[in-house]
């Protein structure tokens, strides 16, 4: 089982310092957000901010989501939804990443957020 696969997204850039995902939204998604208002934007914020933060890592850590402030500023919609996750802050222990998500094709944001991770022995 793969969040990525499942969900329908698809990595476009992975770096160390920039994430860009994106995944095109159906009805079956509206209706997830129909019921908790955000999760999609969060899932994508999250999954960005995790992908790049853990390729800041040595083979033996991983990244664990210590918080995440998301701002949704708009409805979503049907279409393809974008999410680019920039790193702020890439600390010994701690990583923060600003993310927003938009629609492909616009200027117009549709959400904001900060995701802060903290490196774990796994």
């Amino acid at each position: 089982m793969s969040l990525l696969k499942d969900m329908g997204i698809e990595v476009v850039e992975q770096g160390r310092h920039k994430v860009v995902l994106q995944m095109d939204l159906t009805q079956e998604h509206l209706q997830m957000e129909k019921n908790k208002t955000g999760i999609i934007n969060a899932m994508l914020s999250e999954t960005a901010a995790s992908i790049g933060a853990n390729l800041n890592l040595t083979e033996n850590n991983s990244a664990a989501i210590l918080g995440v402030s998301l701002h949704n500023l708009n409805t979503l919609k049907l279409g393809c939804l974008i999410v680019e996750a920039i790193s702020v802050r890439n600390g010994e222990n701690v990583q923060t990443w600003q993310t927003t998500t938009h629609y492909e094709k616009s200027a117009i944001t549709n959400s904001l957020s900060t995701v802060t991770l903290k490196k774990i022995q796994i």
